[in-house]
């Protein structure tokens, strides 16, 4: 009924003709920058009676010891007439069987993926555990996996309309931050001049709301990709030629997600991610998209959280997470050692 194709020419794979919002995770150039860092790729389309119904790119992560897991980071992307074949088990059964030959051939412990929307469209909870094993909640927290929640803005209303709807300290932020002379610049080419900045930044705010970075050459290696194209832009807002935040923004489809933002931890009085963000919104309505992401939401990060839907908006949940194991044992030992961490 189904039918796995492997892609090798860009030409051919683009998730955006299947589905509008699909997410930039299993866009070409996301794959790119996994390569880039010495990643495996590998993508497929996927065909029902001569038509093609959805792609996923898969990506291949190193573990100790030589081992290494899978990961379609929310995919595949399926048309929407598709969840009407899933209800049968029809899809879940034949994908196990094609992500199972997948497995093999590059020896991983397991492969993870996660629908770019809720389970509910993809069959039901039982059916999904006839084939795969839903990742445990301690699992989820990586910078190699996506998250379940983000948070979305709508930006088919007017400029004043959002604003209204946005939480009085938030107004009253962008307002403050305005009258106090901060001023956000618009980046679109010459990425590299910022880097420095950004990735001393980044460096600072991941110590102050302690997460985990990657590698500085991952970022720096997304600059360069960035560079030039028209899938992103840089947001800096600056106080007296000093920079205290930067944002990097891309664009993909019907949406314009916020990928990484850095912030100095002087004048924050002045409060000028609030202004940051707004100005992202502004420029991303001239450029008519439907769709601002925040990214990723969760008690986590509850400040980063708050502040996020502060802005007004809604949430947008990810299918759960689920797991083909190939290697019990290496599975286990791999969910102990992040179990541990937490």
């Amino acid at each position: 009924m189904f039918e796995f194709f492997e892609i090798k020419n860009k030409a051919e794979y683009n998730p955006l003709l299947l589905a509008e919002n699909a997410p930039f995770t299993q866009a070409w150039f996301f794959g790119e920058w996994q390569e880039k860092m010495g990643r495996k790729v590998r993508r497929f389309k996927i065909k029902k009676d001569s038509e093609i119904i959805g792609v996923f790119q898969i990506i291949k992560y190193p573990l100790p010891f030589s081992k290494s897991f899978l990961y379609i980071p929310h995919g595949p992307v399926l048309t929407s007439n598709t969840q009407q074949a899933t209800s049968n088990n029809e899809f879940l059964k034949e994908f196990h069987e094609k992500l199972l030959k997948i497995a093999k051939e590059e020896n991983a412990i397991f492969v993870r993926f996660d629908f770019h929307s809720r389970n509910s469209d993809y069959g039901s909870k039982e059916s999904y555990k006839s084939y795969f094993k839903k990742v445990p909640v301690y699992a989820y927290h990586s910078s190699y996996f996506q998250p379940k929640f983000e948070w979305i803005l709508n930006l088919e209303k007017p400029e004043e309309e959002i604003l209204n709807k946005m939480h009085p300290k938030i107004r009253y932020g962008i307002r403050l931050a305005e009258n106090k002379g901060v001023r956000v610049e618009i980046i679109k080419t010459d990425f590299q001049k910022y880097f420095p900045d950004f990735y001393n930044l980044m460096k600072k705010t991941a110590e102050r709301n302690k997460f985990s970075l990657h590698p500085e050459v991952y970022y720096k290696n997304i600059f360069t990709n960035c560079e030039g194209n028209k899938n992103a832009f840089l947001a800096i807002a600056n106080y007296n030629n000093k920079i205290l935040a930067i944002n990097l923004i891309l664009l993909y489809g019907e949406a314009a997600s916020f990928i990484f933002g850095a912030s100095s931890d002087e004048y924050k009085n002045l409060m000028a991610t609030y202004l940051l963000h707004w100005k992202i919104i502004v420029e991303v309505k001239k450029l008519e998209l439907k769709i601002y992401n925040f990214g990723a939401v969760g008690e986590n990060f509850e400040g980063i959280s708050r502040f996020k839907k502060r802005f007004g908006g809604e949430l947008l949940e990810y299918s759960d997470s689920y797991d083909l194991i190939l290697k019990p044992f290496w599975y286990y030992l791999y969910n102990l050692r992040k179990l541990l961490k937490r």
